[in-house]
C-alpha cells in the first residue's frame, strides 16, 4: 500500500467490515496512527462523507479522526482512507464489571464521549463493549463509526441492521425506519447491563424486538447502583424512543453519583468560615435563639436543612429542603438590619 509521504506504512494489516486497518506513522508529528481503508462502492462514498463529520468532534472518549487521505494499494486503486488516533489499549469485556465506582467511571466516560457525538449531530448506532476502547490509561474512547448517521433526513433504514442485542425496538420494524439518537441511549444501557459480571439479565431484553421491563425488572442485576441510576437505565431501556433521556442527562447524573462525598461548601459570616464536607456535614448559623440557618450536605447536594426568621437566597426566600445552588448570597435579616452570608461550592472532577 502506498500512503502519502508524510505517513510510513508499519506493515501489518487486519480486515475489518469497512475495509483493510492498517498500522502506520505519522512522521511530522512522530506519532502512531491507525489507517482504514474503505471498500469502494457508493455505501462507502456516502460513508466518507458523514465520517468527515467527526473531523470537527474534539472528546478524549472518542477515537479522533484525524484526516481523509487517498492511498494506493497493492493492485494500483486509488482508495478513500480515513487516518484515525492509535490506541494502545483492549476493548471492554462483557461481565467483567462488579457494580461498584470502577463501573461507574466506565459508564460515565461513555457516556461522555456520546454526548460529544450527539452534539456534534451524529448518531453512533453501534454501541456495544467491543466498540469501546479502555487505554493504557484508562480512558474510555468510543470506536468504528461504520453504522453512523447523521441526525435528520438521513437516520432511516430499509432493514434491521447493527449487534441484535444491543439494538434499540424501534430498528426492529419490517418497513422503513427512521430513528434518532435514542438508539445509542438504549444500546448504553444494554452495555450497562453487558459489562456487569455474575448478574442476570431480564428475559423481555432478549427478544426481537425486545419487550418492555416489567416493574423493578432491573432491580436485581443492577442492585449496589444508586437508586436514581438505576432508574435512569430503566428510562433509557424505554420501549417509546421519546420516552428515554438525552445523554446529556445520563452523563450529570453518573457524574453527580461519582462525585459522591467529595464536595466541600465554604459558608463565610462575617470573620467566621465554616467548612462543610462529608466530614462534617451540618452547619448552623445561629443569628439570635429566633433568627438562625443550618445547612447539610447529604453526600450530593448543600441543603437548607432548618430554619428561623426571614432568610434569603439570592434574594429568594429560602425553605427548608432547598437545594443552595453553587455560588450564592444569604440574606439574613434581622429587625431593620441585614446580614449576608456568602457560600461557594468547590467542584471536585471525576478523573478518567
Amino acid at each position: 500500500m502506498i500512503v502519502p509521504d508524510r505517513y510510513s506504512a508499519a506493515g501489518h494489516s487486519i480486515a475489518g467490515g469497512m475495509g483493510e486497518v492498517h498500522a502506520c506513522t505519522d512522521l511530522h508529528l512522530d506519532r502512531k496512527v491507525v489507517f482504514k481503508v474503505l471498500k469502494q462502492g457508493e455505501e462507502n462514498r456516502r460513508l466518507l462523507d458523514e465520517q468527515k463529520a467527526l473531523l470537527q468532534l474534539r472528546s478524549k472518549h472518542v477515537v479522533q479522526l484525524y484526516d481523509v487521505v487517498e492511498v494506493v494499494d497493492d493492485h494500483g486503486v486509488t482508495k478513500p482512507a480515513l487516518v484515525l488516533e492509535y490506541v494502545d489499549g483492549n476493548t471492554l469485556v462483557p461481565h467483567s464489571y462488579n457494580v461498584d465506582d470502577e463501573l461507574l467511571n466506565v459508564l460515565w466516560q461513555v457516556a461522555c464521549g456520546l454526548t460529544a457525538i450527539h452534539d456534534a449531530g451524529i448518531i453512533h448506532r453501534d454501541i456495544k463493549p467491543n466498540n469501546i476502547i479502555l487505554n493504557a490509561g484508562g480512558v474510555a474512547k468510543i470506536l468504528d463509526f461504520g453504522l453512523s448517521r447523521n441526525s435528520g433526513v438521513d437516520a432511516h433504514t430499509v432493514s434491521a441492521i447493527g449487534t441484535p442485542f444491543f439494538m434499540a425496538p424501534e430498528l426492529w420494524s419490517r418497513n422503513a425506519v427512521s430513528f434518532d439518537q435514542a438508539v445509542d441511549v438504549y444500546a448504553f444501557a444494554i452495555t450497562t447491563l453487558a459489562l456487569i459480571k455474575e448478574r442476570k439479565i431480564p428475559e423481555e431484553l432478549f427478544k426481537y424486538p425486545p419487550q418492555p421491563l416489567n416493574k423493578d425488572g432491573l432491580s436485581g442485576c443492577l442492585s449496589g447502583l444508586p437508586s436514581e441510576v438505576v432508574k435512569l437505565i430503566e428510562e433509557c431501556l424505554s420501549t417509546l424512543s421519546s420516552s428515554r433521556p438525552p445523554m446529556c442527562a445520563v452523563e450529570k447524573v453518573l457524574r453527580k453519583h461519582l462525585l459522591f462525598n467529595k464536595h466541600r461548601g465554604l459558608l463565610v459570616v462575617g470573620e467566621n468560615i465554616h467548612e462543610l464536607h462529608a466530614g462534617a456535614a451540618v452547619a448552623n448559623i445561629i443569628i439570635s435563639p429566633s433568627v438562625s440557618i443550618s445547612i447539610r450536605y447529604d453526600g450530593l447536594i448543600f441543603v437548607v436543612n432548618s430554619l428561623a426568621g426571614s432568610i434569603y437566597i439570592n434574594n429568594v426566600p429560602a425553605a427548608v429542603g432547598d437545594e443552595l445552588p453553587a455560588c450564592c448570597v444569604i440574606t439574613i435579616v434581622v429587625g431593620s438590619t441585614r446580614k449576608f452570608v456568602t457560600f461557594d461550592i468547590s467542584n471536585p472532577e471525576v478523573m478518567s
